[in-house]
């Protein structure tokens, strides 16, 4: 397959036009695209919502009253739903449903036109507080430690793979320090390793450096990141990666350029499947992965005013990530984490430019675990936050971002199902043109809006999709009022999981890769670091069975029947974590 000079697989545009015509074909597409897509919208805007608003306007207008007296309630009357509470109910809903749609197919449409007007004038920010040199002198240069937690034994056979990644094809012009983060619940003979390849410093090339931890007594990623930032050698920029990461070579340099030039606490950068031909699922997963990241997070920023940190592929100012403690109590600590950061008036934006690729889980039963785990952490966060917002001493524009991310989410559920599901079945048996007159104009706007937002996710794939993968996130949109289901299902299923305590343990997630056979083994270590490059590969009986993560001991709670989710008061929250002894392996 194509691959790009990023690492992942080439864009339909580079593709068409590779080699030194790339920049050209892009810029004379962008320029194509800004001028060929607003002239029709605006065309269908005005066909099919203003044109008949007006003629409808004036003929009731002009038949029922006199032209002096314009338009009256007689005159509004027939145009509103008369005496019929289902309809004035979906009245309420379906203007909500265009509200928010609009704001989100508007900001997509507004950020996809800067970025191709930007792209065909070659068009560069100015950025006068950092100076003309700026870049080069304060962040491009400096030294940054890059920090990857990982749980043993399920992340040993990926783990040498990330750490030959970041070491050498990983581009930062200054030193680099990769800091392996990781527990275990029994000595494994990958730790020798491990403790050798650290000893010896091999395979790292000159500027960098490798540094291995074993985080004694640890139980979750969260202590293991905790531990990380308390070390008294971490630089003053830290990047987290996740143990199955490869990010793009270049991907650093964005996201430390991103932090530079917008004076801000961390940069998010954007994730990818690696290997999308192996399995329908992965092909799936990326297509989502592209939709979430390049438009709806985005789209997210533009209207909260703010970001959010994913947990990985992500760049902070160590001393923001120092001033708290990554929760243990929560499913989502890294969601967690971002949400007291913004309380705290911390800055956060995304750089989906900024790529790393992943591995996809394992299967559908590990995906539904995965997603699940996802949709209670962020019902967790919402919970435990709701009344801390607007408490917090932030301005009103950063509280009311976080109650459209937190709070407002399950509002949007409802509406997208009304939107989506309910109002397509209501015209497939009533048809608009039956309904009163402000029904049938929010089902065109409604539609209009949608058709918008559909249109700039499959112009914005071209630019970063292969071929096939754009007809994956063109079926994907299509299918979306199936994914919209799958979604407020396990909004529905983590809220049930919550309020009856029912949560569980943290799992780590298991990884379909390539097979073992790909990996050199090491036997003189009594162990072998070859192996499926994901959590449980694709060769199950091959790999070691996991071992159980012991679950986090229960604390008191103020609301029976959340006794697992939810934290007593903020001092769980911001607690030490416990005395951890670490086995430090360096040069």
């Amino acid at each position: 397959m194509e691959m790009s000079d990023h690492g992942h697989s080439a864009s339909l545009l580079d593709q068409i036009a590779p080699g030194h015509c790339k920049r050209t074909c892009r810029r004379v597409t962008s320029l194509v695209l800004a001028a060929g897509l607003v002239l029709p919208m605006l065309a269908a805007l005005i066909w099919f919502v203003v044109w008949p608003l007006v003629l409808l306007f004036g003929q009731r207008a002009a038949a029922e009253v006199p032209p002096v007296a314009g338009l009256t309630p007689t005159v509004l009357l027939p145009m509103f739903p008369v005496n019929n509470a289902l309809q004035w109910t979906l009245l309420v809903l379906l203007s909500l449903a265009c509200f928010f749609n609009a704001l989100v197919s508007g900001s997509t449409f507004l950020l996809f036109m800067r970025r191709r007007v930007q792209q065909c004038t070659d068009f560069q920010p100015r950025y006068p507080r950092n100076g003309v040199n700026g870049l080069s002198e304060h962040l491009l240069d400096r030294a940054v430690s890059v920090v990857v937690p990982c749980y043993l034994p399920n992340e040993q056979f990926i783990l040498e793979e990330t750490i030959d990644h970041i070491m050498t094809k990983l581009q930062h012009d200054g030193p680099l320090t990769l800091h392996i983060v990781y527990n275990t619940p029994v000595e494994l003979p990958f730790e020798g390793v491990l403790r050798v390849r650290a000893e010896r410093q091999e395979g790292v090339p000159p500027g960098r450096r490798l540094v291995v931890s074993k985080v004694e007594g640890s139980r979750s990623k969260a202590e293991n990141l905790n531990f990380a930032f308390e070390q008294p050698d971490i630089a003053d920029i830290t990047a987290i990666y996740d143990a199955d990461h490869h990010p793009d070579p270049g991907s650093l340099q964005m996201l430390l350029r991103k932090l530079q030039n917008h004076q801000v606490d961390c940069v998010q950068g954007s994730t990818y499947i690696r290997h999308t031909g192996c399995s329908l699922m992965s092909r799936v997963i990326d297509a989502e992965f592209q939709v979430t990241y390049f438009i709806y997070f985005i789209s997210l920023q533009f209207i909260a005013g703010t970001g959010f940190f994913g947990g990985s592929n992500a760049v902070w100012r160590t001393d923001a990530l120092q001033e708290e403690k990554f929760s243990t109590a929560m499913q989502t600590e890294d969601i967690e984490f971002a949400t007291r950061a913004i309380l705290r008036d911390k800055r956060i934006r995304f750089c989906p430019e900024a790529r790393s690729g992943e591995l996809a889980p394992s299967s559908l039963s590990v995906l539904y675990k995965q997603r699940l785990r996802w949709a209670m952490g962020w019902e967790q966060v919402t919970l435990h936050h709701i009344g801390k917002v607007c408490r917090a001493k932030v301005s009103c524009g950063r509280k009311l971002g976080l109650l459209y991310m937190l709070p407002m989410r399950w509002l949007l559920a409802i509406l997208s199902v009304v939107g989506a599901i309910v109002t397509p079945i209501l015209c497939y048996v009533y048809p608009p043109s039956v309904w009163p007159l402000f029904l049938h104009f929010l089902f065109t706007l409604g539609l209009l809006e949608s058709s918008l937002l559909v249109v700039c996710v499959l112009l914005e794939s071209i630019y970063h999709e292969a071929f096939v993968q754009c007809l994956f996130v063109a079926a994907f949109m299509l299918c979306s009022p199936l994914y919209l289901v799958l979604q407020v299902t396990m909004l529905l299923a983590s809220l049930l999981r919550i309020m009856t305590g029912r949560t569980g343990s943290w799992v780590v997630t298991q990884r379909a890769g390539a097979s073992q056979a790909a990996r050199p083994a090491h036997n003189d270590a009594g162990g072998s670091a070859d192996g499926a490059p994901a959590a449980a590969g694709a060769d199950l009986e091959a790999q070691p069975p996991p071992a159980p993560l012991l679950p986090p001991q229960p604390r008191r709670d103020p609301i029976p029947g959340l006794e697992r989710f939810w934290v007593g008061d903020e001092s769980d929250l911001n607690r030490t974590s416990p005395r951890l002894s670490a086995a430090r392996h360096t040069n």
